[in-house]
């Protein structure tokens, strides 16, 4: 019975705790972060989040995190948006291959509303690094 009482206390704090941690998460953005792609400065760090977020929904190892923008991780990107498209966001995205601000807010979005789905302190790590019209995560 004490042991009953114990874990059932144990319990509803651990809930108390998930329910309050994600539920802290607020939108913004940073306008100033650039697109990721061919023509952009491509930021190692940027690129490095992308090539995370290709890995993280598409497969274990689908690119190289090495930080280089290359056909590879273009192609990732083009996937990643295809992806996006078959199964979550609202909005159709453009499969071009450029992880701009309308495939930041579909990945970012998607994070925030399951996220279980994801190594989520590197994603929110990464929401600053990456284009979005409104998702940091927080």
């Amino acid at each position: 019975m004490k042991h009953t009482r114990t874990l059932r206390r144990a319990t509803a704090v651990l809930a108390a705790a998930v329910t309050l941690g994600l539920g802290t998460t607020t939108a913004h953005a940073d306008p100033g972060i650039p697109n990721v792609g061919y023509g952009y400065p491509n930021p190692a760090k940027s690129v490095r989040c992308v090539q995370f977020f290709i890995n993280s929904y598409l497969g274990m190892h689908t690119v190289d995190e090495d930080g280089l923008f290359g056909p590879r991780t273009q192609q990732g990107v083009k996937d990643l948006q295809r992806h996006s498209n078959f199964n979550w966001t609202t909005h159709e995205l453009a499969t071009d291959g450029v992880f701009g601000k309308a495939t930041g807010q579909a990945v970012l979005e998607h994070v925030k509303q399951n996220p279980w789905s994801i190594d989520y302190n590197r994603a929110w790590s990464c929401s600053h690094y990456v284009p979005s019209y409104t998702v940091v995560l927080n």
